[in-house]
């Protein structure tokens, strides 16, 4: 699995007030071209990431219901349960406090 880093602000310029960092050069003796970094990947990211696959791949509505709801407004058959948007109004207000 790659991952691409992105930065989070581009043309941003420094500010007068921050000092740039500077890499500090050691007396490190070994190959730098043999070292390679390495990311670990917890399995809550690992889960976290395969959610978002099969989420990306669902349709957010009722396809079916909708084109009926679609269908019924027009030719003028919706009918608008008032009692019931209100019961449920009420419903969401109670879980909320």
């Amino acid at each position: 699995m790659a991952i691409e880093i992105k930065p989070t602000q581009t043309g941003i310029t420094q500010s007068l007030m921050q000092k740039p960092l500077k890499a500090e050069a050691t007396a490190d003796t070994t190959d730098r071209s043999t070292r390679t970094d390495t990311v670990t990947v917890t399995s809550a990211a690992e889960d976290l990431f395969e959610m978002e696959k099969k989420l990306s791949t669902l349709s957010g509505s009722d396809e079916a219901r909708v084109a009926s709801i679609k269908e019924q407004v027009q030719n003028g058959s919706f009918q608008i349960d008032v009692a019931k948007i209100a019961e449920k109004l009420i419903q969401q207000e109670q879980e909320l406090l």
